[in-house]
């Protein structure tokens, strides 16, 4: 990785070695314990859209989220309440009461505003996403893409930023392709400090493997499952 700097190799090393020593049942409570806290992915970006400087961090406590950001209270399994979507559509996960993972989900393509997915039936009912802008700034937010995979119907990548976050990127046609007669890419985007929080326990470790190789290609199909 000779185009990569120092703290990347740090991260990446890391993570390699939680992983490999099998340390997914990491506690929330040494999640809390790093110094300083992250910044979550996007969260400068709505600041400055809504004029302030307030911004969630990861290990941040739950409760300071304001209640006008929340849009909705999310189902993490039988519990209800432990994630909630924020006003600009971005996904936080609190499993005890303090953040360690984001999700966004950036289709070019959304519904109307009142309609579901499965409402849809034409490309009346569709409107293009203000958010779908956020995939330009993946580079300056989430990092540069240090590996890359063919992965089910699209590709997979991982990027890790200056302040430690890593983030998997998956990426598969649109939704809606078959509606708008458009191709189009929509990108999710799961973010945390530690892997533990990743959520894809069998795709993460062969992408930092791809990391640390130094080859940022596709590497054929991984066909590991979410």
């Amino acid at each position: 990785m000779n185009t990569q700097s120092f703290w990347q190799k740090s991260v990446l090393f890391a993570v390699a070695a939680v992983i490999g020593s099998g340390i997914f049942g990491i506690s929330a409570s040494s999640a809390r314990s790093a110094e300083p806290t992250p910044v979550v992915p996007f969260e400068k970006l709505f600041a400055r859209e809504r004029g302030d400087s307030k911004v969630l961090r990861f290990n941040g406590f739950s409760g300071e989220i304001p209640g006008k950001r929340i849009k909705a209270l999310l189902r993490s399994g039988p519990i209800l309440g432990d994630r909630v979507l924020l006003s600009e559509d971005v996904a936080v996960y609190f499993p005890d009461g303090y953040i360690v993972q984001s999700q966004a989900r950036l289709a070019k393509y959304v519904p109307t505003p009142g309609l579901k997915a499965n409402q849809v039936l034409s490309r009346a009912n569709l409107m293009k996403n203000p958010r779908y802008n956020l995939v330009v700034q993946f580079d300056g937010v989430l990092g540069n893409e240090c590996a890359r995979v063919s992965y089910a119907q699209g590709f997979a990548s991982l990027r890790i930023n200056r302040s430690g976050v890593m983030s998997l990127v998956t990426e598969s046609p649109g939704i809606f392709d078959a509606v708008t007669g458009e191709p189009t890419t929509t990108y999710d985007v799961t973010s945390a400090v530690q892997p533990v929080f990743m959520g894809n326990k069998g795709l993460l470790p062969d992408l930092i493997r791809l990391c640390q190789s130094g080859t940022p290609k596709v590497a054929g199909t991984l066909t590991a499952q979410k």
